[in-house]
């Protein structure tokens, strides 16, 4: 078996959101124009301010999306829940 196969579509899901945040702001060609404006605003400035939220929108879906599947992973092999550790041990630092 590959490992590619090993890869969930969690992972693919959030490559592909996390992806669209960075190329997406990047295409000139969707806000090189003055028209229309946002309460006296260019189309520049509030189209780029409105891609700051959304890409912090898919971060935080890719980051629940990533962190559940580790917890599931996490599960599967029986190592526990890294959010709820245990007492140090003495001797860890």
């Amino acid at each position: 078996m590959s490992r590619l196969s090993a890869v969930k579509p969690a992972y693919w899901i959030s490559g592909v959101l996390l992806a669209i945040a960075v190329v997406v702001p990047l295409l000139v060609s969707t806000y090189a124009k003055d028209e229309p404006r946002l309460w006296g605003f260019p189309f520049f400035y509030w189209y780029q301010l409105l891609w700051v939220f959304l890409s912090a929108i898919l971060v935080s879906i890719c980051y629940k999306l990533v962190i559940t599947e580790e917890r599931k992973r996490r599960a599967a092999e029986g190592l526990g829940d890294p959010d709820k550790a245990g007492p140090a041990k003495e001797g860890d630092q």
